[in-house]
């Protein structure tokens, strides 16, 4: 079956189910939420919870269909539909990664830069302070509201078929794999790399590796499993100097609409959503390391020195895309909340083994 074809029959259950028995009153309103990844174990859970907490605490007076892996080009939306569909009013949720939301606000770039990010709490203290808040609150200019950040990927590193990163210069020459284009092509272009966007396609590095295409790519651990990149990448370097974030959201109108208690329920409902996603991604993450580890990928880790050389570097692309003062207060954001999971693994801060 194709992916649209199990996000309709996906649907159709959900209507079925909640069709059936005495409490099947017909809702007072109805989201759809498109979820725009493929890899459902990031967010399965957390949707479904997300569902189950909304349609309770409304009283049955919401409906939440959740529709999954709509990026599939051939037989549904292509991903950066998704966020106007949404807009349009055509669909009431989406859920995308960062980087396509970061052609509505290139400020969603951030989580790309190298070595901006100190760890897992410090990303925590974004998503939940005031400025992942000022962030959220933001795409309003575009007829949506963000609810909650999401990881559906993470810690990244760049992994690599032989070549070791261990110095800023051993970066220079190699072609990157990235999801994106303009702000990867930014900051590669900083060490003397190039970059080769991908889209989320993991699954062409392998070819693209063997073809010559590719020399490297930013990938999380989870990723570098599901595309089985062992088959041509033995290494994996710079770990947690990026992170693969996602973002849920909303559209406004539709908010606006709702009655003040159901505006609160779907943004706290999503919050923690989010948290719980977060927190089992983090959980994958360790797992598909270990699991690569044992298939004899090496992690290869650098030296503080050598972070704040590579930071260095692409400070200057990272500013011109994403805007001086926003860098320095992402750097001054406080940590957040310790992770439900040791995070430390993933981290730049790790120890090499």
């Amino acid at each position: 079956m194709s992916n649209r074809g199990r996000a309709v029959a996906g649907c159709l259950s959900l209507i079925l189910a909640g069709a059936a028995g005495p409490a099947a009153a017909k809702p007072k309103h109805e989201i759809t939420w498109l979820l725009g990844h493929e890899n459902l174990d990031y967010f399965e859970e957390a949707a479904e919870t997300f569902k189950t907490a909304v349609e309770a605490g409304s009283n049955g007076d919401i409906r939440v269909r959740i529709v999954p892996e709509v990026r599939d080009q051939r037989n549904g939306l292509a991903a950066p539909e998704i966020a106007a569909k949404v807009a349009s009013g055509e669909f009431e949720m989406g859920h995308s990664f960062c980087d396509v939301i970061g052609a509505l606000d290139p400020r969603f770039h951030v989580f790309e830069a190298p070595y901006l990010f100190r760890d897992y709490r410090h990303l925590e203290g974004v998503f939940e302070g005031p400025l992942g808040a000022d962030m959220l609150q933001g795409l309003r200019s575009h007829g949506l509201v963000g609810l909650s950040f999401t990881y559906s990927g993470g810690a990244s590193g760049v992994s690599t078929a032989k070549r070791e990163l261990k110095r800023l210069e051993d970066l220079k020459g190699l072609k990157i794999a990235v999801y994106g284009a303009p702000f990867n092509e930014g900051w590669l272009k900083s060490v003397g790399a190039s970059a080769v966007p991908i889209g989320h396609k993991i699954r062409e590095i392998v070819p693209g590796t063997k073809d010559g295409e590719i020399d490297g790519a930013v990938i999380t651990w989870r990723n570098f499993q599901v595309g089985t990149l062992q088959r041509a990448h033995q290494r994996y370097n710079l770990p947690g100097s990026t992170y693969l974030v996602s973002l849920t959201y909303i559209n406004e109108k539709f908010l606006a609409g709702l009655p003040e208690k159901y505006r609160t329920l779907i943004v706290s409902a999503s919050r923690e959503a989010g948290r719980i996603e977060r927190a089992k991604t983090i959980q994958l993450n360790e797992d598909a390391k270990r699991a690569m580890l044992a298939e004899g990928v090496r992690p290869v880790y650098i030296s503080e020195v050598e972070q704040r050389r590579v930071a260095e570097a692409v400070r200057p692309a990272v500013e011109s895309a994403l805007g001086r003062d926003f860098v320095e207060k992402i750097l001054s954001a406080p940590n957040g909340p310790e992770a439900k999971v040791a995070p430390e693994a993933l981290t730049s801060k790790a120890p090499a083994p």
